[in-house]
């Protein structure tokens, strides 16, 4: 773990419409933003049956749930990237996990640069940005906590499994939280929530939790929580009918451990475990959410705080007949998304509008009376967190690219981008050609009752109208940054 630079003491500002009870005037509010990695709606407040999840739902309950919320590109560091500059994947220019914004836009102010900027502490622990390549990026930071020793030191706590890299798949061992390095991250937050209420300094403070990304590792207690046979069958489990073979890849993420077959379906009792396996960190990350809400409260800085909880993407637990994210698929492009706002007349109240990942840059400076500094591509959510069923009216959209190892680490060429376009009841995706300019392989889905998408309505006569509206919507969309792509 590396500390940037010390923390300086600064000045508060005005915050704008939503009531602070507890604030004077002219101050600004502060910011608790809670990313966690590769999670899906396994929440209870989403409907999530399994889920064990008591203090993300209590923040539910204190806050907006957001139902419809879109990231960008379900892939760590497009999403991450693409969430902390405010930019659309192609304007930013990152759509795989080797290039780093700042190589491409040197000069962008990045979400928690700009709380810097304007004399908050901005403070980050754990994974904010993507690893790698200085992707905590020091300059939005005044001081960053972060871990890239992948491996060892907290990934693992088996002996046999610190070689580093990737070992086992999931380890379920009678250990306390902070033996895993989420566990420590929360200790850390708590040591600078307290220097913060000291000082009295205004703060930007956003904590990276790596689970429940793979692998699935938790402490055992966590696991205890569920029966294992809740885990099985998957909701389906095959790829929908029609859809094109681009549209899929070989579980590759979850490919490389040791103990996973290296192609074929995961047998059923590997299934169940990881499965078992992914709950059991959504329940210990939840955990964790709990003591910083709890800490909030100790030291009543809740009162004045504006809490954000994010995912930067979802994941597939055998359903589709894969695993892992890197799709453009429902269960990859959604994620969780609630905000607690002090002096929320609605808290509580879920809504359904569909938001992008885009919309929390506009949404917190918003909130905190700060000007843009950069350009921005989403919207501010304030009408929402006014009203849950304000007037919205706007769709959301998702890409990624293949093949797979293209839209993941640079390592073969690009041949197509996918683009996705989400609108009540429909998923719309089709492949750019990045050759021929050409859109490729269409793919539509009745999302009317469902979740997940089943059979792919592309071609047929009786959707024709709905096809060639969202394919309208996809080129226009593409437009965004095509030229980089076409060169």
């Amino acid at each position: 773990m590396k500390k940037i630079s010390s923390l300086q003491s600064l000045g508060l500002l005005a915050l704008g419409t939503l009531a602070l009870p507890s604030a004077e005037a002219s101050d600004r509010p502060n910011v608790l933003f809670i990313s966690i990695d590769d999670m899906r709606n396994t929440i209870g407040a989403y409907g999530d049956p399994i889920a064990i999840t008591p203090n993300m739902d209590r923040l539910a309950r204190e806050g907006r749930l957001f139902r419809s919320h879109y990231v960008q590109q379900p892939s760590c560091a497009p999403s991450r990237t693409s969430m902390l500059t405010g930019r659309r994947p192609d304007e930013i220019g990152v759509t795989n996990h080797a290039t780093h914004f700042r190589d491409i836009h040197p000069d962008v102010v990045t979400l928690p640069q700009i709380f810097k900027l304007e004399g908050y502490q901005s403070v980050g622990i754990g994974k904010i940005f993507h690893y790698g390549r200085g992707y905590y990026d020091g300059i939005s930071w005044t001081v960053s906590v972060y871990d890239n020793n992948y491996g060892v030191d907290g990934h693992y706590v088996l002996p046999e499994n610190q070689a580093g890299g990737k070992a086992a798949a999931f380890e379920r061992v009678d250990v306390p939280d902070t033996a895993y390095l989420d566990g420590r991250y929360t200790d850390l937050a708590v040591d600078f929530l307290r220097k913060f209420r000291q000082e009295r300094a205004p703060f930007f403070l956003a904590v990276g939790y790596h689970k429940p990304h793979l692998p699935f590792n938790a402490p055992k207690r966590y696991w205890d929580l569920y029966d294992r046979e809740a885990f099985y069958p998957i909701e389906q489990p095959d790829r929908p009918v029609d859809a094109p073979d681009i549209a899929f890849h070989n579980s590759n993420e979850l490919r490389g451990y040791s103990d996973i077959p290296e192609s074929g379906p995961v047998p059923r009792e590997m299934a169940m475990e990881l499965r078992h396996g992914y709950y059991a960190c959504v329940s210990y990350i939840d955990a964790q959410v709990g003591i910083l809400l709890d800490t909030l409260d100790q030291l009543r800085l809740r009162r004045n705080t504006i809490v954000v909880l994010w995912s930067d993407h979802g994941f597939h637990l055998g359903e589709q007949a894969f695993w892992g994210k890197s799709s453009n698929f429902e269960l990859d492009a959604r994620s969780p998304l609630i905000i607690s706002v002090p002096g929320m007349d609605t808290a509580g109240a879920a809504t359904d509008a569909f938001v992008e990942s885009l919309d929390l840059y506009p949404t917190l400076i918003d909130l905190a009376g700060i000007e843009e500094r950069t350009a921005l591509s989403g919207r501010s959510l304030r009408p929402l967190l006014e009203d849950p069923a304000a007037e919205w009216g706007r769709t959301a959209f998702t890409q990624f690219g293949r093949p797979y190892r293209a839209a993941i680490g640079a390592r073969e060429p690009l041949s197509h981008m996918g683009y996705s376009v989400r609108v009540p009841g429909w998923r719309f995706t089709a492949w750019l050609n990045v050759h021929t300019g050409e859109f490729e392989f269409p793919e539509l889905y009745s999302l009317q009752d469902t979740h997940i998408e089943s059979v792919n309505l592309a071609g047929r006569t009786e959707h024709a109208p709905i096809e060639a509206e969202l394919m309208e919507k996809i080129r226009a969309y593409s437009q965004t940054g095509k030229s980089r792509l076409l060169e």
